[in-house]
C-alpha cells in the first residue's frame, strides 16, 4: 500500500476529496459581458485578492497574468499623465513580473479568481 506502484488505474484522482473537487470547484465556468467583467474587476479592487486573467495584447499575441490591486511598493509618487479609465483600460500589478501593467478591458478573454473562471463574451 505504500509502495508507489501500487496506486492502481485511479491514481490519486480516485479519492473522493479530489473528485468532490474536480467536479464542484475548479470546473466552474460562467460566460459574461464585458461590462459585467468590468464590473467584477472593480469589485475586486476592494478584496485585494491575487487573480489571473487572459487579454489579447496590441499586437495581437495572448498574454496571461496573475495580478492583483492595490499594489503600492514600487510607486515612484509621479502619478500618470493620463486617465486610464478614458481609454477602457485598468491598471493591474503583475505578480510574475514585479511591475505595473494596463489591460484593455475591450480585449478581455477571461478573469479567474476564488476558483472560479469567468469567460468574457466578445
Amino acid at each position: 500500500m505504500g509502495d508507489k506502484g501500487d496506486r492502481g488505474v485511479g491514481g490519486y484522482f480516485g479519492t473522493p476529496l479530489i473528485n468532490k473537487l474536480n467536479t464542484n470547484e475548479f470546473n466552474y465556468n460562467k460566460m459574461i459581458t464585458k461590462k459585467e467583467a468590468k464590473h467584477l474587476l472593480e469589485k475586486m479592487k476592494e478584496d485585494n485578492r491575487m487573480f489571473s486573467l487572459e487579454f489579447i495584447k496590441k499586437d495581437g499575441t495572448r498574454r496571461t497574468m496573475l495580478a492583483r490591486f492595490n499594489v503600492t511598493k514600487y510607486l515612484l509618487g509621479e502619478g500618470r499623465r493620463y486617465d486610464p479609465a478614458n481609454y477602457n483600460l485598468m491598471t493591474v500589478f503583475d505578480m510574475n513580473k514585479g511591475a505595473y501593467r494596463t489591460i484593455p478591458l475591450d480585449r478581455l478573454l477571461w478573469v479567474r479568481t476564488k476558483g472560479k473562471r469567468y469567460y468574457v463574451s466578445p
